[in-house]
């Protein structure tokens, strides 16, 4: 074996081993005391978390998601009421779905939203759209702790970079030696792209995580009280039903005049053309019988 293809064998030694040291970042994370999450709480603060057990840490990493129920009395002013309140906030709406249905014999306009807020402005404003509503039938809330997950995706970009550059490293030694051929460029340079590529991948997944633990999901049903509901009904325009009416009228009167028309012009012609035949069947069979019968012949005495 040439001293060119011992040095390539070592190097793609490297390579590999670097890369069987990204695949278990957790179990080395998991016996390194510093990769353990910090909490530093002070003595009088620790009391005060273990009488309040519905504490949260702030070191840990939440997803918060709520759905509530309003029942409103306009639910058109509620609307705007509720983004007027993500202004104030700092939050958006990201999906509407808002309708017009019947609700106790009249259309009423109804329907969802979803609203992201600021995670730490999540109760105040629950607590907002609640004072927006006559009732509310239900409110859940959920919140998901994704603490240990992000402390993963976040060892494995650190070893996954350092490993990177290990290559980059690599890579440039082996483009500088005299001796190197293109094969054992592309060989470094595949692993350096499959690294980066998982890199891209789990700080897609992080920055994922950072958007849901930063902004919480709210997601509201909007519904009309049936005890606001107008005696008449705003919109109501007799003459309008009134020429409505006529149109359907004069709609059944033409229908009835197309069936006429269609009757005496195409269905008419079609059965005297098919009786023809049958009239002419007829006299000829009829013509037939009383030239075969035979005269009854007299009895003689």
């Amino acid at each position: 074996m040439s001293q060119n293809r011992w040095r390539w064998t070592l190097v793609a030694g490297v390579a590999l081993w670097l890369l069987a040291a990204c695949a278990s970042p957790m179990s080395r994370e998991a016996a390194s005391p510093a990769s353990e999450p910090s909490f530093d709480v002070a003595p009088g603060d620790a009391v005060a978390q273990s009488a309040d057990t519905g504490a949260v840490s702030a070191d840990r990493k939440m997803i918060a998601r709520a759905n509530i129920d309003l029942t409103v009395s306009d639910p058109s002013t509620a609307v705007e009421a509720i983004n007027a309140l993500m202004d104030e906030v700092g939050g958006y709406v990201s999906a509407s779905n808002l309708y017009k249905s019947s609700y106790d014999a009249a259309q009423r306009l109804q329907g969802n939203l979803t609203l992201r807020v600021p995670a730490d402005r999540l109760d105040e404003t629950l607590a907002a759209l609640e004072k927006l509503a006559v009732d509310v039938p239900s409110r859940t809330m959920d919140r998901e702790d994704v603490t240990d997950q992000y402390s993963d995706i976040d060892a494995q970009l650190r070893n996954l970079e350092a490993t990177e550059a290990e290559l980059r490293e690599m890579l440039a030694e082996v483009r500088a030696r005299p001796n190197a051929t293109a094969e054992d460029i592309m060989a470094v340079y595949r692993t350096l792209t499959e690294v980066r590529g998982q890199i891209e991948q789990l700080r897609g997944q992080k920055n994922m995580l950072d958007n849901l633990i930063s902004l919480s999901t709210i997601e509201v049903t909007l519904r009309p009280d049936s005890a606001t509901l107008p005696v008449v009904e705003e919109g109501w325009r007799p003459l309008v039903v009134m020429r409505e009416a006529l149109r359907a009228l004069v709609g059944a009167v033409q229908w009835l005049g197309n069936v006429a028309i269609w009757v005496v012009v195409f269905l008419l012609p079609l059965l005297i053309l098919a009786a023809i035949p049958l009239v002419v069947f007829y006299f000829v069979v009829r013509w037939l019988i009383r030239r075969n019968r035979k005269p009854a012949t007299p009895v003689t005495t």
